[in-house]
């Protein structure tokens, strides 16, 4: 069975959406939604601005929703930089009685980026079970040990930068099997661009991501977001005016969940828990059906309606990138398991995602 973690927006009509669309696959499923509100932002990877308002009723309601619909509920206490140690002295009995809280009204599993997070994590329980954020830059497979070790974790979500790593995924997932733990790879997500030079597109760790989630957690309005020219959303924006900057991001297709189960990974994670719902289910269903039809682009929550009030599913993208014709892209990688793009320098050693545009897209455009 392959399962989906899936980004929440608590809106209620979402669980019963995530509902629905189980119904439709006999071999994928929705089993978790994970999120977090905006009282408690200084501890999650989000600024305030773009959490929901609820109250703490409205949550506990809302965790039994989910857990009346099998949908586990996985809350998010992963930002990087939650404050300084004198900040979180004085913070720290508030910590400990909301993680109290968020396990006596039904949340099983916690996502933690900052492992002193963690400490406080344990420190009132030894059963929640704790996931390692994407965001904790797990870039060995010691390091999953460590967490292991230190803290008895039970779920990693990759580094994203591991994405086409493929020799590492299957050590990962390997040691991750034999130790109970579930490593989920992020689908989704396309911000991996290291450059906002347009003329010079790198797939790469982007040298702005830690930057975004510093600021992530100090922004508190959309007044802060804006500051610096919006930095550095608006640098990441004008890096992807072309195709091939797209192509050159670490994106799983729903087409290509089945290489990855292959190699013994079936936990993957569906970003976006700050767009719309009908937003969420269309994407969610494409993963579920291992299938999307249209622009490759649509399949990310646009950075440029953080700011606004536009709809995702109305929004205009800087190009169209035909899904389907990228059906093979990724083989490559799996074909050639000791290729790693983080030893290569993109566009000179290696040029295979430029080639295959050049070769593959354009020529079958024309």
């Amino acid at each position: 069975m392959i399962y989906y973690k899936v980004g929440c927006n608590f809106d209620l009509n979402l669980i019963d959406g995530l509902k629905e669309l189980n119904k439709i696959s006999s071999v994928a499923k929705v089993n978790e939604v994970y999120g977090s509100d905006k009282e408690h932002s200084f501890l999650t990877a989000r600024p305030a601005f773009r959490l929901p308002d609820i109250s703490m009723k409205y949550l506990s309601e809302y965790i039994k929703k989910c857990n009346d619909s099998d949908i586990n509920f996985n809350y998010t206490i992963n930002s990087m930089y939650p404050g300084s140690k004198s900040f979180l002295s004085t913070k720290r009995e508030e910590i400990t009685d909301f993680i109290k809280f968020l396990k006596d009204i039904g949340v099983k599993t916690l996502t933690v980026t900052n492992p002193l997070l963690a400490v406080l994590v344990r420190e009132v329980s030894s059963e929640i079970v704790l996931e390692v954020s994407t965001i904790a830059h797990l870039d060995t497979v010691t390091q999953i040990k460590a967490w292991k070790e230190k803290f008895d974790i039970k779920k990693v979500c990759c580094n994203l930068l591991k994405n086409r790593s493929i020799r590492f995924l299957q050590s990962a997932s390997s040691y991750c099997i034999n130790n109970k733990i579930d490593i989920n790879l992020m689908v989704n997500e396309f911000c991996t661009i290291g450059s906002s030079n347009i003329d010079n597109i790198y797939s790469t760790h982007c040298i702005y991501r830690d930057s975004h989630y510093l600021c992530h957690s100090e922004n508190i309005d959309k007044a802060d977001e804006r500051l610096f020219d919006s930095y550095p959303v608006s640098f990441c924006i004008r890096s992807r005016t072309r195709p091939i900057s797209w192509l050159q991001s670490l994106f799983i297709r729903p087409e290509d969940i089945k290489h990855y189960y292959k190699i013994g990974i079936n936990h993957f994670k569906i970003t976006g828990r700050t767009g719309r719902t009908d937003f969420i289910l269309k994407i969610t269903e494409a993963y579920l059906n291992q299938s999307w039809e249209g622009n490759l682009l649509a399949l990310w929550k646009p950075l440029e309606t953080i700011l606004t009030d536009k709809k995702e599913l109305d929004f205009d993208y800087p190009c169209f990138l035909d899904n389907k014709k990228l059906n093979g892209f990724i083989e490559y990688w799996f074909n050639n398991i000791e290729h790693d793009c983080s030893v290569e320098i993109c566009g000179e050693t290696c040029s295979y995602c430029i080639d295959y545009y050049n070769k593959k897209v354009l020529s079958q455009d024309s």
